[in-house]
């Protein structure tokens, strides 16, 4: 067995344990991230990776339109978020042909703190390249990288060579750009189990020199069954395992409900943006109703989800997620970021506050 899964087993254990124990106690710990929001400007892709359920989802691939992105990010601020998301559902947001004129517009107004993003770094040009190191506001962006060598890359994103030379050119005129960056730059691989422990590959050797200059490259072999989508049918011939995400101990509300809402590309808006890439999960639809309604105790849509989870139903794709939070878990990076815990009865009583201030 893949000793990452053992791993991961083991935490659910004690997980288990620490949720049910604060539970008892009615000890509830929602992370107020009542700042952040999550848009994706595209749910479109150029990859067609082999674990995830891009090619399987049914909710359209597309772009938004310069102006909804506006008048969304607008209905945001005056809600109070002054943080964004940009990473798509499924999707690159580099695939968007308008991004610079978004990102533009964010770095121009003055109530937009910062916004970060994943990308799979295999879109851009020299140009976009340069512009993009540019960019005050944007605070952290993830490279993916899907496989550790051309074959393995090629094989799980279900690409072409001319796209993984693509990858190392990008990364090679990055390298020496590196000292203009504002924010944080991070580098995430997801590759096989017979991904060499030495980088004895040239996107490896890559990798090596990004390490040099200070730059976090985490590995990961972990991969989930977004909601049920991905199997190991989808995955033969690769030596990659998918997590049971069923047997993930779930006891309460995902925090990714209080924390993860999304406004999609389409601009529904729905409860969580990691696996919920059909918008099974829909709170609202920001071409019927303002999204100071959506995120309200007003909207039966919203309060509905929370307390289901709370009675211990679990819809199809949070059922089979791996990405499932509760909030009766105190979890590293809440404590590490100093993000302040309350419970459902207090973010209820933020969000309407948010909600009354934004139709003053």
């Amino acid at each position: 067995m893949n000793p990452a899964l053992i791993v991961r087993h083991g935490r659910n254990l004690v997980s288990a344990m620490e949720i049910n124990a604060n539970r008892l106690i009615g000890r509830e710990m929602v992370p107020m991230r009542t700042d952040t929001l999550a848009i994706e400007p595209t749910s479109a892709c150029n990859l067609k990776c082999r674990f995830c359920a891009y090619e399987k989802k049914e909710s359209p691939k597309l772009s938004m339109k310069n102006d909804r992105f506006a008048d969304y990010i607008g209905q945001a601020l005056a809600l109070g978020y002054r943080r964004f998301h940009l990473t798509p559902n499924t999707g690159d947001i580099f695939m968007d042909r308008r991004i610079f004129d978004k990102l533009r517009f964010l770095e121009e107004q003055p109530g937009v703190e910062e916004y970060q993003f994943y990308t799979n770094f295999t879109i851009l040009d020299a140009a976009d390249i340069a512009r993009l190191v540019k960019l005050k506001k944007l605070k952290f962006m993830v490279i993916s990288i899907y496989g550790h060598d051309r074959e393995s890359f090629v094989k799980i994103a279900k690409a072409t060579n001319k796209v993984y030379q693509r990858l190392l050119t990008n990364l090679e005129t990055l390298l020496p750009l590196l000292d203009q960056r504002t924010g944080v730059l991070g580098i995430a691989i997801r590759s096989t189990r017979d991904m060499p422990r030495t980088p004895e590959t040239d996107l490896l050797k890559l990798l090596e020199r990004y390490k040099a200059a200070g730059i976090s490259v985490k590995p990961s072999q972990l991969y989930h069954s977004w909601g049920g989508k991905i199997t190991a049918d989808d995955l033969q011939g690769l030596a990659i395992d998918v997590m049971d995400s069923s047997k993930i101990y779930k006891n309460g509300a995902c925090s990714l409900l209080f924390t993860g809402v999304q406004i999609m590309a389409t601009g529904l808006v729905h409860g969580c943006a990691c696996v919920d890439v059909d918008a099974s999960l829909k709170i609202g639809d920001l071409n019927e109703q303002p999204l100071g309604e959506i995120l309200s105790t007003r909207n039966p849509l919203y309060m509905a989800l929370i307390e289901e989870q709370q009675r211990g139903l679990f819809r199809p794709v949070c059922r089979d997620c791996g990405f499932y939070k509760s909030i009766y878990h105190s979890r590293s990076e809440d404590r590490r970021e100093s993000i302040p815990i309350r419970s459902i009865a207090e973010f209820k009583t933020v969000l309407d506050a948010k909600s009354a201030a934004a139709a003053v």
